[in-house]
């Protein structure tokens, strides 16, 4: 059985993203899985410098919480390289005590470039799954540069990383097909405090952080007072427009639900919606939300930045400005038919998680890594 290490800045959690999708789905693998979060609060490092704690949420794979990381602007700092060490031993003593000693690399973030080097591994991989500003490029070419493959979430990423390593492959996000396959379905009960809501229903999934942009959305709102928008996650108290939210007519935040009770949510909307990030304004990634949306078979409207090219425009309706994100929702609002949605659900079915990983294992075993 081939023994994987992951270093991700992802938590496994109830709510999976792409590491812990595609780590779960690997076939005769033993996992070690280490949650790495990386901080700038010196203070909150030091009293967390002990850390160490495993569990086991599937059989094969134990997921590791250990020391933060401390990073403030390029990890050359005497203070940078003292928990870079710290987080380094701590990661060799639990591999140690699991009895792995030379195993498959993966690395998810760009920060361990000057950890992934001292770990004992026999095969590296790179999962460029977003793009990394906060760190500095050099982390992230050193990283592809030396690994014996990388993978990249996107065309765009694809074209940023594949000039380090002439091994790369698109490897695109996913979805749980079958569960938001659900939403679409007309049995599916719709969520109680969206379904009391007027008609129509335009429904965003995710969190609302502090970069998400939500003039589009307060542009709409305030112009089409019949209409209702939900958001479907949870809030940051560090956005600035956190209280205008809760102060809005016909803007419901139900707060989060886990992914069993997300097919009743996308069940009683009438549109999904997609919001622009800031933070990742020119970042071409297809979020697994909007897939979600595919599932359900859900018009959307979406926001784009000025220099993304919609992967979907014929499935999508999209604008630049909050005018043309309102024209957007009108148009999937009135859409009419069964072919835009019958496409959208064949899309989502082409990017389950399971065929993804299946496409992974496939590279992997043509490079003999697995």
């Amino acid at each position: 059985m081939r023994q994987i290490i992951c270093l991700a800045q992802s938590k496994w959690s109830a709510d999976p993203e792409r590491t812990q999708h595609l780590m779960r789905l690997l076939h005769d693998v033993e996992i070690a899985y280490f949650e790495l979060s990386v901080t700038a609060n010196l203070t909150a490092c030091l009293l967390n410098c002990r850390r160490q704690e495993v569990r086991e949420p599937h059989p094969g794979i134990r997921v590791y919480r250990i020391p933060p990381l401390f990073f403030l602007q390029n990890g050359t700092t005497p203070m940078e390289r003292w928990s870079r060490k710290r987080v380094l031993k701590t990661i060799q003593r639990c591999l140690k005590e699991a009895g792995m000693r030379s195993a498959l690399l993966w690395c998810a973030t760009p920060v361990v470039a000057g950890i992934a080097e001292r770990i004992p591994h026999e095969g590296l991989i790179y999962d460029c799954h977003r793009a990394w500003d906060r760190y500095p490029e050099r982390m992230e070419s050193a990283l592809a540069y030396d690994a014996d493959l990388v993978f990249a979430a996107s065309a765009n990423l694809l074209e940023h990383v594949s000039p380090c390593n002439p091994n790369t492959f698109l490897l695109a996000n996913g979805v749980n097909y079958g569960l938001y396959a659900r939403g679409g379905n007309p049995d599916t009960p719709p969520d109680p405090a969206i379904a009391r809501l007027r008609r129509p229903v335009f429904g965003y999934l995710g969190n609302v952080d502090r970069n998400t942009d939500l003039t589009p959305l307060f542009y709409t709102a305030k112009r089409n007072p019949d209409w209702s928008f939900v958001i479907i996650g949870r809030i940051s108290t560090a956005h600035p427009d956190a209280s205008k939210l809760k102060q809005s007519k016909n803007i419901v935040c139900i707060g989060r639900r886990s992914p069993a009770e997300v097919p009743q949510c996308l069940a009683a909307c009438d549109v999904c919606i997609d919001l622009l990030h800031n933070d990742i304004a020119d970042e071409d990634v297809v979020p697994e939300r909007l897939y979600a949306y595919f599932a359900a078979q859900k018009p959307v409207a979406c926001v784009y930045p000025r220099r993304y090219v919609p992967e979907y425009p014929d499935v999508v309706y999209g604008g630049q400005t909050p005018e043309e994100f309102e024209h957007a929702c009108l148009k999937a609002a009135n859409e009419l038919g069964q072919r835009r949605r019958n496409r959208r659900g064949e899309y989502a079915r082409q990017a389950d998680w399971g065929d993804r990983a299946r496409l992974l294992q496939q590279i992997l075993q043509e490079n003999g890594l697995l």
